[in-house]
């Protein structure tokens, strides 16, 4: 009986291997108490504090996938171990607080302390640097913010990172204002890029080529998300592998339901699958170099022009806003610096893995002379051209965080200044604009999903 028995244990084992590592996961909202901002030189305005504060819990609540809870307190960051030591404390004696709790500057209320105490996570923001400066005629901003994750079941601080953010501004006030403003699309990012608080969901429905999961608007899904298709198991050794098998990306969000597209899939989708969110700050980057055939008057026959396309797609699905600057080369690289500057829409239809977008743009063209002394640059930086561009891309993901691109189109920007004539010690010469720019192209790209 004892070959059957070692029979038994190693197919047990074979079976642990494959079996599930569990039921369906799906989020809940967390409670989170949020400190206001710190900064460790008082110097900074009030007026700019009261900015970021509100920028940070707007953030927060905007998210949804929180319970969040203002404290009107601020916590230095050399005070955060104190904090922490002191919850530690209070758990581990079992003690009653106190009326007050003391803590650096600040000095908490029993009533408040408990509901920190009773969160799930405590966030302490701090800016840790702070410049304005003026430059010229405009005012320079810089922050620095850091933000620290205490989980408050443990006592321990399980996540930090920090956000830079500068812009400029006629005022410092205008300054410090759009440094705030670019805070939140980073915050959310890297708030969603924390384990704890990625969605995992899970399938509820299916539609044809499109699922239904949990969540909706409730959590804080937006148009143009992605989640994975997961699969986990327990190894013969105890630990649990859970990769990925599927590509889905948010096509409809309603307030407790999300409607998802199947992008690819090694595995039929099922009712009850485990989805998973891919957090991304919401923009496609594509490099790609073209080649033009220039039909301006004095065009160079052929034009090399290498460029760089950003796509929004976090709250976009089909038509999506597009922005990009390019450099049409020439033989007056070396004098000249042309740069096209252009803003426009394309339609993503997606095919699986494959898609086509066309799209269309309207730009203008700036020339910057590399050459000459500083009286001959700065006459010379002005603009040199505006028109468009009409193109058509087929895209190929070829993994889950990047795609190759095939392009083709038609450009037509037309210079606003005629040939230049100018002496130099070998001869008369003549300028053309090489932003004057005419002529079908085809090419090709490699977007980043970022």
């Amino acid at each position: 009986m004892r070959w059957r028995t070692w029979w038994a244990v190693v197919l047990l084992i074979g079976l642990l291997g494959v079996m599930p590592a569990g039921a369906q996961e799906v989020s809940e909202k967390k409670d989170i108490a949020v400190f206001n901002l710190s900064y460790s030189d008082y110097s900074i305005p009030s007026g700019a504090l009261g900015l970021v504060d509100q920028s940070i819990q707007n953030v927060f609540i905007d998210l949804g996938r929180f319970n969040v809870l203002g404290m009107n307190y601020r916590l230095e960051s050399n005070e955060i171990d104190e904090f922490i030591n002191k919850i530690k404390e209070l758990k581990q004696e079992n003690v009653e607080i106190p009326e007050a709790v003391r803590l650096g500057e600040e000095t908490f209320t029993e009533a408040d302390f408990n509901k920190l105490v009773g969160s799930f996570i405590v966030v302490v923001p701090v800016i840790s640097y702070y410049n304005v400066y003026q430059e010229g005629n405009d005012y320079e901003a810089e922050l620095q913010t850091s933000f620290t994750f205490i989980k408050v079941d443990t006592a321990e601080a399980f996540a930090s990172f920090q956000i830079d953010t500068s812009a400029s501004g006629d005022n410092s006030r205008q300054a410090v204002k759009s440094a705030v403003d670019m805070i939140p699309i980073q915050l959310q990012y890297e708030l969603r890029s924390i384990p704890e608080f990625q969605l995992k969901t899970g399938i509820v429905d299916i539609e044809g080529r499109e699922i239904i999961i949990e969540f909706g608007r409730n959590m804080g899904v937006r148009v143009g998300d992605e989640y994975a298709l997961t699969e986990s198991r327990i190894l013969s050794s105890g630990f649990t592998r859970t990769e990925e098998s599927g590509l889905f990306v948010i096509k409809d969000v309603d307030e407790q339901i999300s409607t998802a597209t199947k992008i690819y899939s090694s595995k039929k989708p099922g009712i009850g699958d485990q989805m998973q969110e891919i957090p991304r700050l919401g923009v496609n980057a594509e490099v790609y170099a073209h080649v033009l055939q220039d039909n301006a008057p004095d065009g160079i026959e052929n034009r090399f022009v290498i460029g760089l396309e950003a796509t929004a797609t976090r709250g976009y699905y089909d038509w999506r806003p597009i922005a990009g600057v390019e450099v049409p080369l020439g033989d007056n690289l070396f004098i000249w610096f042309p740069v096209i500057s252009y803003v426009g829409m394309e339609y993503n239809l997606r095919l699986g893995r494959l898609s086509i977008a066309p799209s269309a743009a309207v730009g203008v063209g700036t020339m910057v002379p590399i050459l000459g002394d500083e009286e001959f640059r700065e006459s010379f930086e002005f603009l040199a051209s505006f028109g468009g561009t009409a193109k058509l891309s087929v895209k190929y993901l070829f993994n889950r965080d990047m795609m190759l691109n095939l392009n083709a189109g038609y450009s037509a920007y037309i210079g606003l200044f005629p040939d230049i004539e100018y002496s130099t010690t070998s001869g008369p010469k003549t300028l053309t604009n090489p932003a004057d720019v005419q002529g079908s192209f085809v090419g090709v790209g490699m977007t980043f999903k970022l």
